[in-house]
C-alpha cells in the first residue's frame, strides 16, 4: 500500500483504509519471525529490520509496544514467582533422571535446571500427560518431588488463567488507545515529506500520544515544570481551593470577597464540586504541587461570561489571597 496515498485520502475525505492496514499488520505480522529483524549491537535493545513497506514500520512499532505492556502483567504471576522455577526443577527432574520426554525446546538451562516458557501449550501437555508423569514420580520419583510437582502446578494453572486473561486485556487496551493517537497523528502529516521523514514523524508522535492515552486512564496528567514534562498523579483540593489556586480558610474568603465577586465564586466552586465527584476533570489546569486548579476556560463555561471577562474576574479574586512581596 502506498503510505502516502493512503495518509493523503484519510485527511481529504477521512478514508480508513491507511489506519485499518497498519492496526492489522500491528496484530497479525509475525515480526519476531522475520529473519533480518537483530540487535544493532551485542548489549542493548536497539533493534533493527528490513520491512518490504513504509506504513509497516508503523505498524512494527505499535506492535513492540503492545508487547512491552503486555509483559508487565508479570504481576500476575509475581506472587508464586518461586513455584515457576520449582516447577522447571521438576521437569528438568522428570526429563533427565526418569527419562519423560518433554516435546517443548527449553528457554535456557543453568545448574543442571531446564527453564521452559510456561505456556498454555506445556500446561496442556501436562494434563494430557498426568497418567505417565504421577507413574514415573511413583516408579522413579519421590513421593516428596510428586507433592512439590502437584502442589506448584496447581497454583500455576489459576495463576496463568489469570496472567491471560490480563495480557488480552493489555493487549486490547493499547489497541483502542495506539488506534486513536494514529488516526491523529495522522490528521498532520506533511505528505510532501519522503516516506522516511514520514515514518518518523508519525512513530515519534504516536508515542506522545500513546503515553498520554494510557497516563489518562490510569488517572495522571502531563506537568511542565522546569522546562521538562513529568507525569504526576493530580491531587485534589477543596473546591474553593480549586477555584482559588491554593488552600484558604473559607472565614477568611467571604471576609475578603463581597457582591458580584462573591456570586461567581460561590457559582464556580458549586461547579467545582460537581465536577469532582462526577470525575470530570479534564478541563481543569494542574499547579505546581499537582493540584487540580480551574482554568479560565473552565470559569467562562460555568459563569457565562466570555473567556476574557471570566478570566479577568478570577484573577482578581485570586489576587486577594496572594502574598504581597516587598
Amino acid at each position: 500500500m502506498n503510505l502516502k496515498y493512503g495518509i493523503a485520502a484519510y485527511q481529504q475525505n477521512g478514508d480508513l483504509t491507511i489506519v485499518t492496514r497498519i492496526m492489522e499488520d500491528a496484530d497479525e505480522t509475525d515480526f519476531l519471525g522475520n529473519p533480518t529483524r537483530r540487535y544493532r549491537f551485542v548489549e542493548g535493545n536497539d533493534i533493527s529490520i528490513d520491512l518490504a513497506h513504509p506504513h509497516q514500520y508503523i505498524a512494527y512499532r505499535i506492535r513492540a509496544i503492545r508487547e512491552k505492556a503486555v509483559k508487565h502483567a508479570w504481576y500476575v504471576r509475581g506472587p508464586i514467582r518461586w513455584a515457576y522455577d520449582e516447577l522447571n526443577r521438576q521437569l528438568s527432574i522428570l526429563h533427565i533422571d526418569m527419562g519423560v520426554s518433554i516435546p517443548f525446546e527449553p528457554v535456557d538451562w543453568e545448574k543442571h535446571i531446564y527453564k521452559y516458557d510456561i505456556n498454555p501449550e506445556l500446561l496442556e501437555w501436562l494434563r494430557k500427560s498426568d497418567d505417565e508423569i504421577t507413574r514415573s514420580y511413583h516408579e522413579l520419583g519421590t513421593v516428596a518431588n510428586y507433592r512439590l510437582y502437584r502442589g506448584v502446578l496447581s497454583l500455576i494453572e489459576p495463576t496463568e488463567v489469570a496472567a491471560r486473561c490480563e495480557e488480552a486485556r493489555i493487549r486490547s487496551e493499547v489497541m483502542i488507545d495506539m488506534e486513536a493517537a494514529l488516526k491523529h497523528v495522522l490528521q498532520y502529516v506533511d505528505v510532501a515529506r519522503s516516506d522516511q521523514e514520514i515514518v518518523k514523524y508519525v512513530n515519534q508522535s504516536l508515542m506522545t500520544r500513546y503515553y498520554d492515552a494510557q497516563a489518562k486512564r490510569n488517572g495522571l496528567r502531563r506537568l511542565r515544570k522546569g522546562g521538562a514534562d513529568r507525569m504526576v498523579q493530580p491531587n485534589f483540593m477543596t473546591p474553593l481551593g480549586t477555584v482559588l489556586g491554593s488552600e484558604v480558610a473559607e472565614e477568611t474568603v467571604w471576609q475578603r470577597v463581597g457582591g458580584r465577586q462573591a456570586d461567581f465564586l460561590r457559582k464556580l466552586a458549586e461547579a467545582a464540586e460537581k465536577d469532582m465527584v462526577a470525575g470530570e476533570m479534564g478541563k481543569y489546569g494542574l499547579t505546581k504541587d499537582s493540584c487540580y486548579v480551574m482554568t479560565g476556560e473552565r470559569a467562562k463555561e460555568i459563569s457565562g461570561l466570555s473567556y476574557d471577562a471570566a478570566r479577568r474576574r478570577l484573577t482578581r479574586i485570586r489576587k486577594k489571597f496572594t502574598p504581597r512581596v516587598h
